[in-house]
């Protein structure tokens, strides 16, 4: 398990969920596809949906959804994203790179799926953790 340390005050600490978004470079397709050929890779996506919704449930979290998100990396490499949202106690608690440490946990049970060592991020999504904050139509996941 990562250790953990509380994080100071930071725009998000007033929510009682926080919504982050967790991408994954992926150039050699291995989740992203074109959609008319889905194939392996929408299986191993479609997996990585059961896994993560169960997983996040486990950790107190919830698990809002997964999408190739159309979104390109700095080596222009395509990227695929899971949306997870964090009860604000674990929010505060983060890890040495400064996620929630259950978001690094979720990132590294994604990585053991994939195992492929690719280049992870993570980042509140402010649009989606806003609505869920003042009842507005929660935007899709984009």
């Amino acid at each position: 398990m990562s250790q953990s340390s509380a994080v100071g005050s930071d725009a998000w600490t007033g929510y009682d969920w926080v919504v982050w978004r967790i991408g994954v470079d992926d150039p050699e397709h291995r989740i992203s596809e074109p959609y008319n050929t889905a194939g392996i890779a929408f299986l191993l996506a479609n997996d990585s949906r059961e896994v993560m919704a169960a997983f996040a449930a486990l950790l107190g979290c919830v698990y809002e959804g997964c999408k190739d998100d159309g979104t390109y990396g700095s080596e222009g490499d395509p990227c695929y994203s899971w949306w997870i949202r964090v009860p604000k106690a674990k929010h505060a608690q983060r890890c040495a790179q400064g996620w929630p440490v259950v978001v690094e946990e979720l990132r590294q049970q994604l990585d053991r799926m994939f195992a492929d060592g690719h280049h992870w991020h993570g980042h509140v999504d402010a649009r989606r953790t806003r609505a869920r904050l003042t009842g507005e139509n929660v935007p899709p996941l984009s």
